[in-house]
């Protein structure tokens, strides 16, 4: 049997949106794949403290985070791109000066912008949720002691682009934003992909294409299927700018997109 590698996006792959639950028949597939003996990858745009509660449910210790900017491997970190002090100071400087709502990224916290929020509703939510994974802190554009390694803006949804949007886009020549939808913007800095993340673990492990699995839903699950894995399964529920680059698409999360898709491509038994 050939050793698989398998890359699995979490949210609207492994995580069903509306809901926040994982499908016990996905926690069940990828802990088989696992004891076969192949290589199982959470590829997150979360950062690590954002992942542990995943990688304990589905009993692995590898993780590429941060859409990139670190990867984990049995614990060892086998790559890591944090953003400098001097950098961190001036963004947020100018995230404060566009009153953005913002969250800024680490591998150990996650920290909010500001209160009251523009967006309250939708910030707050955020929150909650990202406070029952991780440790948080609001009103952190004001402190300049931890490193971080992405963040993301919120804007109003629907409408028209706010023009803040473009400003922040200039002044950040050394990110990728990425449009999530819904007012949602995600900053990475540049150089650092989930796809990139993928070739740079199929070359460390002299895996072939055909023995590559990628699992995603949303855009910034993109560079995965645009990377060198044959194998590239977009969910039931996906962006359809996916569909140019995906080899098969599976069932919607809720209805056991993932397990259904391992038995449907012959790496699970029926």
């Amino acid at each position: 049997m050939n050793q698989k590698l398998f890359f699995f996006d979490v949210d609207g792959t492994l995580v069903d949106d509306k809901s926040k639950e994982i499908p016990q028949s996905a926690v069940t597939a990828i802990r088989s794949l696992r004891e076969a003996g192949h290589l199982v990858y959470l590829n997150s745009g979360r950062t690590r403290c954002l992942l542990t509660h995943e990688m304990e449910q589905f009993g692995i210790s590898c993780a590429v985070c941060g859409c990139g900017t670190e990867i984990i491997a049995d614990g060892a970190v086998l790559l890591e791109r944090r953003i400098s002090r001097a950098r961190g100071i001036e963004l947020r400087k100018l995230l404060t000066e566009l009153k953005l709502d913002a969250v800024l990224e680490a591998q150990e916290a996650v920290y909010f912008s500001n209160r009251p929020f523009e967006n309250e509703a939708l910030m707050e939510k955020l929150l909650a949720f990202v406070g029952s994974y991780a440790k948080t802190e609001v009103n952190a554009l004001t402190d300049n002691t931890f490193l971080f390694d992405k963040f993301c803006v919120q804007t109003v949804p629907g409408g028209e682009k706010d023009p803040r949007i473009e400003t922040l886009l200039q002044a950040t020549p050394d990110f990728e934003g990425i449009a999530r939808g819904r007012g949602f913007y995600e900053f990475v800095p540049k150089g650092f992909t989930k796809g990139k993340a993928v070739n740079f673990l199929m070359e460390r492990f002299s895996i072939a294409a055909e023995d590559c699995y990628v699992f995603g839903d949303s855009m910034n699950d993109l560079t995965m299927f645009q990377s060198n894995a044959a194998h590239r399964i977009a969910m039931g529920e996906h962006d359809r700018e996916l569909e140019a680059y995906a080899s098969y698409i599976a069932d919607t999360v809720r209805a056991d997109g993932i397990a259904k898709a391992l038995r449907a491509l012959h790496v699970l038994e029926r």
